[in-house]
């Protein structure tokens, strides 16, 4: 980025590129000493790369809406501080990696940056198989003791009875 525009000011920004087979996604990341060095900067460097990077450097939508920044900091971000920034959702994703107690090399940004983004697993969850009648015996007795008294027959046409009684529960 500093061969395109010579005024960019950010020490130890890192501009990463994500390749795939029609697009990139981007992740710049930068190292901060301290939490008031990161409250210095954040705004600053999202509006840079919201105006200058994003607006006028890239040209697919994908790209522009898979931007990513990674805030690496020394020392520990209290939590409210962590999640105002995180939570500001204007241009790009923030993410906050701090207490970090020394200065990364990039192997190791970019080992946290692909857990962070690219290594998730999957669990399997495990899903009840009961059936509805078990399931309204154990949680919902009284819908059943209405199903049985309407009748199956006329259970369509009595629906909006059940709901009422449910709405009463």
């Amino acid at each position: 980025m500093k061969e395109k525009d010579e005024t960019l000011s950010f020490k130890n920004l890192t501009c990463w590129e994500y390749k795939e087979d029609k697009y990139s996604l981007y992740m710049f990341s930068i190292q901060l000493k301290s939490q008031d060095d990161l409250l210095k900067i954040h705004e600053e460097l999202r509006d840079y790369i919201a105006i200058y990077f994003q607006s006028q450097i890239l040209e697919k939508d994908i790209e522009r809406w898979n931007i990513y920044q990674f805030f690496f900091i020394q020392e520990k971000v209290d939590d409210n501080t962590k999640q105002k920034i995180e939570q500001d959702k204007f241009s790009t994703r923030k993410i906050i990696h701090d207490d970090k107690q020394k200065e990364l090399l990039d192997e190791d940004i970019e080992k946290l940056i692909n857990q962070e983004l690219f290594d998730f697993e999957i669990e399997n969850r495990e899903t009840k198989k009961d059936s509805i009648d078990s399931f309204l015996k154990k949680d919902h007795s009284s819908v059943l003791s209405l199903i049985d008294e309407i009748g199956t027959s006329k259970l369509d046409e009595s629906l909006e009875q059940i709901l009422t009684s449910l709405e009463n529960e």
